[in-house]
């Protein structure tokens, strides 16, 4: 049985758009940085502090996903005011969005992730506002969903599933490698 230690329900659309069985059974952890840490430092920790209690019987998977603009981790908004500023430094811009894949198989313990470019187009206030007012993303590193048809992406660069927030790539990459050392390990 997979877990997916997530509360995130576009990543439980992606696993459901797979037809995988699973169940839902987010971790909470603290998210907060620590000083003179790297953003991929940053996402290997926190993606596989999200497997939590590991059981041998279940395939446990989690995910985290930053944004980073300048060297800098963009998390997800604290309120109104933080989304429109965030918002403001993207807008006419390009970043780089990061999610990181922890898995937990039978004490075996994984960690991938994928990058995408997104650049934004030029917003003005009045139409970052208004995203805000709509589409309320206090649930979305960078203040912004890759899903919204309003939205303020202009292109994209790399897996869309990944600026989703589940890097998909590095799943299936998981599955294709765990399948082969299960079938090295019965000879």
């Amino acid at each position: 049985m997979i877990v997916l230690r997530s509360r995130s329900p576009r990543r439980k659309q992606v696993l459901e758009s797979l037809d995988l069985d699973f169940r839902v059974e987010p971790e909470d952890v603290d998210e907060r940085s620590f000083p003179k840490e790297s953003p991929l430092e940053y996402l290997k920790r926190i993606t596989l502090s999200k497997l939590g209690t590991r059981s041998e019987n279940e395939l446990l998977i989690s995910c985290d996903t930053i944004v980073v603009h300048n060297h800098r981790i963009l998390q997800k908004p604290a309120d109104f005011q933080e989304a429109v500023e965030i918002l403001e430094s993207l807008s006419g811009r390009t970043h780089i969005v990061y999610s990181g894949l922890g898995v937990y198989d039978r004490g075996l313990e994984q960690f991938a992730f994928d990058s995408s470019k997104v650049t934004f187009r030029k917003w003005g206030k009045e139409q970052i506002r208004n995203y805000v007012e709509i589409h309320s993303p206090f649930d979305k590193a960078g203040s912004y969903g890759i899903q919204d048809a309003d939205g303020p992406v202009e292109h994209y660069e790399g897996s869309y599933t990944n600026i989703l927030g589940f890097p998909i790539r590095m799943f299936f990459q998981y599955h294709r490698l765990w399948e082969k050392y299960l079938k090295g390990n019965q000879a």
